[in-house]
């Protein structure tokens, strides 16, 4: 698994007790929280300023959907991850971007946080 010591994280999370338990796993594995957001307008925001290493982005957003963060984070080249309470959503960009899927464990957390951040050959 890649180091993810000092990796700086976007958090876009809208359930209070979720945002603050990706911010524990994240702080046990050396990470910083780069922003957090709970609202799509919040999260558009900051997607287009924050410095940022890899997001984890929560796909419904007090019923809105997160595909707009990802389209930017992504002409951003900012690598993510989807989680969602909803198991795995049908939208496109569903199947190019890993999911996790909640409640999940710390230990698949960091391991697609590893594979966001690893270099590329």
């Amino acid at each position: 698994m890649t180091d993810l010591a000092r990796k700086r994280v976007f958090v876009v999370e809208d359930e209070g007790m979720i945002a603050m338990l990706l911010e524990d796993y994240l702080e046990e594995l050396g990470c910083a929280v780069a922003a957090s957001a709970s609202t799509l307008d919040d999260a558009l925001a900051k997607a287009a300023v924050v410095e940022a290493d890899v997001a984890i982005l929560d796909i419904n957003l007090a019923g809105h959907s997160s595909f707009e963060v990802a389209d930017l984070l992504s002409r951003r080249k900012v690598p993510f991850v989807f989680v969602t309470g909803y198991g795995a959503a049908a939208a496109a960009w569903t199947r190019s971007a890993p999911i996790l899927t909640k409640p999940f464990a710390f230990s698949e957390l960091a391991e697609v946080l590893g594979e966001l951040v690893a270099p590329r050959a």
